[in-house]
């Protein structure tokens, strides 16, 4: 018997159908039990990728059962209560409480492929690998046909995490990967998820097929793709143009910017370009969708080196280059791409088109960076602190609030089912009462 908790089957059944990309309308494929000398695996996959769960399990028998993936869907819950699954002959029967109520579920035994191997070798690499995973994650697209811009390029000798998506490129490096030359491998949204965040370091390597991540209790193996071509983009950054002007935004104003450039819910026209005058003061322009009045954000804490210069840029892009931590941009013209650097990253965007660039207008909305106070700005950045370290201990609520809706949902149909039930009855007595007026008249008309 195998006994793992129902939170446990909650966290499986999410991070199995956002990995491998299961709807709740697909099937989804086998999962696998398996109990060797030291540890429970709870593990599936597919042709693109495989994960795989693992606990110590000292003093267990040696087990190895293969389950529907419904399992997960009908037993999982967000309290500690244990789930007992066991095989019987060539069927899997499960038992749980539910509310202090017995449930069982018997499903046929299943049978799945054959799992991928561990690499023989696996370098250790610091946490910071799985953020750079996911800003890597984030920098790649779909939406390509003729570069696999869906992958993540990973140099071995060189230790680096290449991504783009034809517009932006992102290059990290100072990581230990145990493979010489380059592999590409999905840029899997799991990646940026907080489950694979667990652990104070980062296990990788490769087997001839599949690359492997450890990190804590969870492994994920991703498909190499061996066919894929990807774009030469280190050339782009070994042939940069030099800089002819240096911007450099101090902390607050890229709060401060990076508040104003919020993404809004429709982009037209004008709305997802912003023009950056470097001219005396550094100002960012605006022209919100919809609205003729343009805006002029006045950066004052920071300062342009160099050259004047004004250049039309993709909000988006410019924003996430501070969002990314970066506070110096290094331009070398108005159609060039721009640039951010440090120690172990690079990142580099293309400008826009120069035409229809926003020139300085009298009748502007002017908004100051020092307009907010820096006790605003620093009583923000706290509360945005004290946030994520409450968010990142406390347990996701979207179970709990599926959970209710499907109560709220429950208690509407009972009570739906009450009232007609009542009509039913209601009917019933009428008719009892029909029958008995026309039985006691024909008694009478007898008589």
């Amino acid at each position: 018997m195998i006994q793992v908790s129902r939170s446990l089957i909650r966290e499986l059944k999410n991070v199995f159908s956002r990995g491998l990309g299961i709807t709740s309308r697909q099937t989804g494929p086998p999962v696998e039990f398996l109990v060797d000398q030291h540890h429970l695996r709870i593990r599936t996959r597919n042709q693109q990728v495989a994960l795989e769960y693992r606990i110590p399990a000292e003093g267990l028998e040696s087990q190895h059962l293969v389950a529907p993936f419904g399992l997960l869907r009908c037993c999982h819950g967000p309290r500690a209560d244990l789930v007992q699954i066991q095989q019987q002959e060539k069927a899997i029967q499960v038992e749980w409480q539910e509310a202090g109520i017995p449930q069982s579920m018997e499903y046929p035994a299943a049978e799945c492929e054959e799992f991928p191997a561990l690499p023989d070798k696996l370098d250790r690499n610091e946490s910071r690998l799985m953020d750079a995973l996911s800003d890597a994650c984030e920098t790649a697209t779909d939406d390509s046909a003729r570069y696999a811009l869906d992958h993540l390029q990973l140099r071995g000798q060189l230790g680096q995490v290449i991504s783009t998506d034809g517009r932006q490129l992102l290059v990290q490096d100072g990581f230990q990967f145990p493979w010489e030359g380059e592999i590409l491998v999905p840029a899997n949204r799991l990646l940026c998820s907080r489950e694979m965040r667990r652990g104070k370091s980062v296990e990788v390597g490769r087997t001839s097929e599949w690359m492997a991540l450890r990190s804590g209790p969870w492994t994920i193996w991703l498909r190499i793709n061996e066919k894929a071509r990807f774009p030469n983009v280190l050339e782009l950054v070994d042939n940069r143009p030099e800089a002819v002007a240096l911007l450099q935004i101090p902390d607050e104003d890229a709060e401060f910017i990076c508040a104003a450039m919020k993404p809004k819910p429709f982009h037209q026209d004008d709305a997802g370009k912003v023009t950056l005058d470097l001219n005396g003061e550094v100002t960012v322009r605006t022209r919100e969708a919809g609205q003729g009045l343009q805006r002029d954000y006045v950066l004052c804490r920071s300062e342009r080196f160099g050259e004047s210069l004004r250049a039309n840029t993709s909000r988006d892009y410019f924003r996430r280059a501070l969002q990314l931590g970066f506070r110096e941009i290094s331009l070398s013209g108005s159609d060039t791409p721009a640039s951010c650097k440090d120690e172990h990253r690079i990142y580099v965007w293309a400008l826009l088109t120069q035409a229809e660039t926003l020139q300085s207008q009298p009748d502007a909305v002017r908004i100051e960076s020092t307009s907010v106070s820096p006790e605003a700005a620093q009583s923000r950045m706290k509360r945005k602190r004290v946030a994520e370290q409450v968010q990142s201990k406390q347990k996701p609520s979207v179970e709990a609030e599926q959970v209710l809706t499907q109560m709220k949902s429950l208690c509407g149909g009972l009570t739906e089912t009450v009232s007609h039930i009542r009509d039913l009855m209601s009917q019933l007595s009428e008719q009892s009462q029909g029958w008995s007026r026309g039985l006691t008249s024909d008694q009478s008309v007898s008589t």
